[in-house]
C-alpha cells in the first residue's frame, strides 16, 4: 500500500545557508538508492519562521521505505544534514485509508 513519510524538523539558524539544496540533495539521494521506491518528494519551508521545513516523500509501500530509510548515514549528505537539524518536532510514515 502506497505510503507517506512525514517530516517535520527544525534547522540551526547558522545552518540556513544552503539548506533547501541540502534537503533536496539528501531526497535525490534517498531516492536514487530507493529502486525505485521513492516515488516523489516535496520540500517545504515555512515562511512564518524559515528553520523549520517538511518533507512529504511518497513511496510504494512501508517496507520499501524502511529499506532504504535504514541506510540513512550512508547518504553523502546525511551527516551535513544531521549536524544542521536543532530539533526534530514529527517524523512517521502514514498510510492513506
Amino acid at each position: 500500500m502506497k505510503c507517506k513519510e512525514v517530516a517535520v524538523f527544525k534547522f540551526k539558524e547558522d545552518c540556513l545557508d544552503g539548506a533547501i539544496e541540502l534537503n533536496k540533495n539528501l531526497m535525490t539521494e534517498m531516492q536514487n538508492a530507493s529502486n525505485k521506491s521513492l516515488l516523489s518528494f516535496e520540500v517545504y519551508q515555512s515562511p512564518k519562521d524559515p528553520t523549520v521545513f517538511t518533507w512529504l516523500i511518497d513511496w510504494i509501500d512501508v517496507k520499501s521505505a524502511k529499506e532504504t530509510t535504514d541506510k540513512w548515514m550512508s547518504f553523502p549528505s546525511s551527516s551535513k544534514f544531521s549536524s544542521s537539524v536543532e530539533q526534530d518536532i514529527f517524523y512517521d510514515f502514514l498510510e492513506k485509508k
